[in-house]
């Protein structure tokens, strides 16, 4: 019995038994044109058997809209939000009712971009980055950004002998 118990304390304190947590927020394209899609990701401890809620606030003074996450269910949700003018958004998420965590982005919407881009070089930015890529929120400077591949929420499934592996945007089994 002494032993079992020192088992679930050690488990416990390694983090295995950690509740949901918000572990990313992603919004595509940024810069965005109007429409955007909005993605939240949780991340559950090993033994958590509990819902959870994410609320995401897309702009200032706008609803937040619930996202519940259930167990079982995907790691990963989206919305879609249509912005009605264009400018600089900060896109909230934060965790209730059962896991813990809040994440931000800044997003550019139309004029804007091309408003800055106009005054630095006279180009306007590209629309974004390309498809299974997302721009890296805190590299937008102006009409400078970086792009970062879209890596899928689960590891592959590899063959016996082989194992998953992401490095430098490439991703695989060796």
């Amino acid at each position: 019995m002494k032993v079992l118990v020192g088992m679930v304390l050690a488990a416990a304190a390694s983090g295995a038994l950690a509740a949901t947590r918000l572990e990313d927020l992603v919004v595509k394209p940024n810069p965005a044109v109007s429409e955007v899609e909005i993605a939240v990701t949780v991340n559950r401890g090993q033994f958590d058997k509990q819902s959870c809620d994410v609320f995401v606030t897309p702009e200032e003074g706008a609803a937040p809209t619930r996202i519940p996450f259930l167990v079982g269910e995907e790691r990963t949700k989206t919305v879609r939000h249509t912005y009605k003018k264009n400018g600089a958004y900060t896109v909230k998420a934060a965790a209730s009712s059962g896991c813990t965590g809040t994440r931000s982005v800044s997003l550019v919407v139309g004029a804007v971009a091309t408003a800055e881009a106009t005054a630095v070089g006279g180009m306007a930015p590209q629309a974004g980055c390309p498809a299974g890529w997302y721009v890296v929120p805190e590299s937008v400077q102006g009409t400078r950004y970086s792009c970062r591949p879209n890596l899928p929420a689960q590891a592959l499934r590899c063959e016996a002998g082989t194992s998953y592996f992401a490095e430098g945007g490439v991703i695989g089994c060796r």
